[in-house]
């Protein structure tokens, strides 16, 4: 477990470390939440949100209007899609001390949800970013994985890091619909809402004909999803420009990770010897990303899927003609 000082750090040297991690956001507050953890914490929490492991009831506040300068490590962004690979890359960048990976930092969820919700968020981004970015090591890179669901902010917080690029890691159609059936049923639950978080606010919604709007089951609700997110990616690249973002496909990415792995952190910025990241790679391609004591690769990946494409062959053909005649013709080419 994490452990805890007991008093916190204010707004003296004590912030400069980032062994002080920023483990929650109050918005309404405009207040961060802080816990004193030990690396080991960052590196096996498979997320660091809610399901971190560390006693969150020990965090204590500090005001946003509080932190100044701090700091700052070089900052490789992980943005991703769902269903692409993106918690086996960040284990992968995850090389101390040359670098250290945040999965899925909850003040990064928070600030999503906010500007999903419609509230102000723009005084909060930078504070964010500065905490999430102080080293670990002497010298060494700090790369930040957010949930899928904070594509909403992505290009707020790579201007608040102006020196910063990103790989924003995606998935083919195909490959998104069966992760989704291999999901369980209070997983699948969930599309909807998703659905609608992944439109909200976005011309492509507008774009959209009525029946595209009203899928006929999950299945097909989880391709509205994955093109919606796909537009997302788009605007992105076209808010900040290919010069510093880049995205990477799943398939591209498994088809060899420790040569993509080495060619993304060079791109990124990360100064990991690339012989230990080639051996790093393949010693975490070969075990589960969130059950890091199960075997799992490549075979096994298409061994699943193979099951799943012949006891559900009817619904996903229902589903690609569907989304064949209703969503993918009005997604932009980029998207596709």
């Amino acid at each position: 477990m994490a452990t805890s000082t007991g008093t916190g750090p204010g707004s003296g040297p004590a912030l400069a470390d980032a062994r002080w991690f920023a483990c929650d956001l109050h918005v309404g507050h405009r207040a961060f939440h802080v816990l004193h953890v030990d690396e080991a914490v960052i590196e096996r929490s498979s997320f660091l949100d809610s399901r971190i492991e560390a006693p969150l009831d020990q965090a204590v506040a500090v005001e946003a209007a509080a932190i100044g300068a701090l700091p700052q490590a070089p900052i490789g962004w992980l943005f991703h899609t769902s269903f692409c690979a993106s918690t086996l890359l960040a284990r992968v960048l995850h090389l101390a001390p040359h670098s250290v990976a945040l999965k899925e930092p909850l003040v990064l969820r928070r600030l999503a949800d906010a500007r999903h919700a419609g509230l102000a968020i723009d005084d909060l981004i930078a504070p964010a970013v500065r905490l999430l970015a102080r080293p670990w090591h002497p010298g060494g890179a700090v790369v930040i994985k957010p949930t899928h669901v904070a594509l909403n902010v992505a290009a707020d917080l790579l201007a608040a890091a102006p020196a910063s690029r990103a790989i924003v890691l995606t998935c083919s159609l195909d490959e998104f619909l069966i992760s989704n059936l291999k999901k369980p049923p209070a997983s699948q639950e969930k599309i909807p809402l998703l659905v609608e978080r992944a439109l909200h606010g976005t011309a492509f919604a507008a774009r959209l004909p009525a029946a595209a709007l009203a899928p006929p089951d999950l299945i097909c609700a989880a391709g509205l999803q994955w093109a919606a997110q796909r537009e997302h990616v788009v605007d992105v690249v076209a808010a900040i420009g290919a010069a510093r973002v880049r995205v990477l496909d799943m398939a591209t990415l498994l088809a060899d990770l420790p040569a993509v792995a080495v060619d993304t952190a060079g791109w990124l910025g990360l100064a990991i010897p690339p012989p230990a990241l080639a051996d790093h790679a393949r010693a975490e391609g070969a075990r589960n990303a969130k059950a890091t004591a199960t075997p799992y690769g490549t075979e096994r990946r298409a061994f699943e899927a193979g099951i799943v494409v012949q006891h559900f062959a009817g619904p996903l053909d229902h589903a690609r003609r569907w989304l064949d005649r209703h969503v993918l013709p009005t997604m932009r080419s980029a998207a596709k």
